[in-house]
């Protein structure tokens, strides 16, 4: 992605000597495929590495071609799986190419030709050994179908694919008394997919008894609601079927544990209930864990005290 944001900036260069028209970074980084955060990652590596003058804008040539920056969380990580697992162990080929995946984040969209050259190998090479670390539950790649202007349908190619660093273990079986938390959880679910909605109550009772096969395979609460698309606004004109048909994605398999929430003990970023005062937050903890608006603290109770009646503190000038 460095190269990618580099190569950029020099056709910018290019077209324009006197950078009379600068770019900024947000829209360097729609042009690269990147969020603003992740663009300014790359651009200070460019820097540091002296590829970019102090503006971080203008290219200064004449430098051997910089490596991807390394997220230390992620190739950590890899660094302790290929060490522990022998699998490894007869396979260096493995090893190069998940450290360069782990170079790229917890998550991402990469092609063949540009893992290959981050893993120094060829792409002959990472497209018979990527297959061994998905069938060691290492990764998961995702295809992204290139859509047809005009049609609404896709194309035969495609675009490079999104992948996710996995840890390699899934979800443990739920407890007797998990169990039976489950139709309750099961219910909250239903309750916050948006679009869910004027069916009877049979199929209200058979969407939740749908959900809660999921459940026991594992699978929490945000990654069902996120197969759901449960924060879209959208018309269903058979909220039903429409509801079976994406939790078929997830129906009869087990969940595979996303190696950053393995490691660090969080997930993707979500809007959570905060557990005293009942203000939404966003967090990243696991859904299995107390959350509070203020981190470790309640803003407004201002102590941990699980209560639902919140009172504001009076101090003392």
């Amino acid at each position: 992605m460095c190269r990618r944001i580099f190569a950029v900036l020099e056709d910018r260069q290019k077209a324009d000597p006197e950078n009379e028209n600068s770019i900024t970074t947000e829209e360097l980084g729609n042009l690269v495929g990147l969020k603003k955060r992740a663009t300014q990652n790359h651009l200070s590596n460019l820097f540091q590495r002296g590829r970019l003058d102090a503006d971080r804008r203008t290219p200064i040539p004449g430098i051997p071609t910089v490596a991807q920056p390394q997220l230390p969380g992620a190739v950590e990580w890899a660094r302790r799986v290929i060490e522990s697992d022998p699998v490894f162990a007869p396979d260096p080929t493995c090893a190069k190419c998940l450290v360069a995946l782990a170079g790229f984040g917890w998550r991402g969209q990469i092609a063949p030709a540009e893992l290959a050259a981050a893993a120094g190998v060829s792409v002959r090479s990472i497209e018979r050994h990527r297959p061994h670390l998905v069938e060691w539950d290492y990764i998961r790649f995702r295809i992204v179908p290139v859509p047809d202007e005009g049609t609404g349908k896709f194309k035969g190619g495609r675009k490079p694919s999104r992948f996710e660093l996995m840890s390699g273990f899934y979800a443990r079986p739920l407890t007797d008394e998990e169990r039976a938390l489950v139709p309750g959880r099961a219910a909250q679910i239903i309750d916050r997919v948006r679009w869910y909605v004027g069916v009877s109550p049979e199929e209200r009772f058979n969407a939740e008894t749908a959900v809660g096969f999921v459940l026991r395979a594992g699978w929490p609460e945000e990654a069902i609601l996120k197969a759901l698309d449960a924060s879209e606004d959208r018309h269903a004109f058979n909220p039903n079927g429409y509801l079976h048909k994406l939790l078929g994605k997830l129906r009869g398999q087990r969940y595979l544990i996303p190696a950053q929430e393995s490691f660090t003990g969080e997930g993707y970023r979500r809007l959570a209930e905060c557990s005293v005062c009942r203000n939404t937050t966003w967090t990243t903890a696991p859904a299995s864990h107390r959350v509070l608006c203020g981190g470790g603290v309640c803003l407004e109770a201002g102590s941990e005290h699980d209560t639902r009646d919140v009172r504001p503190l009076h101090r003392s000038a």
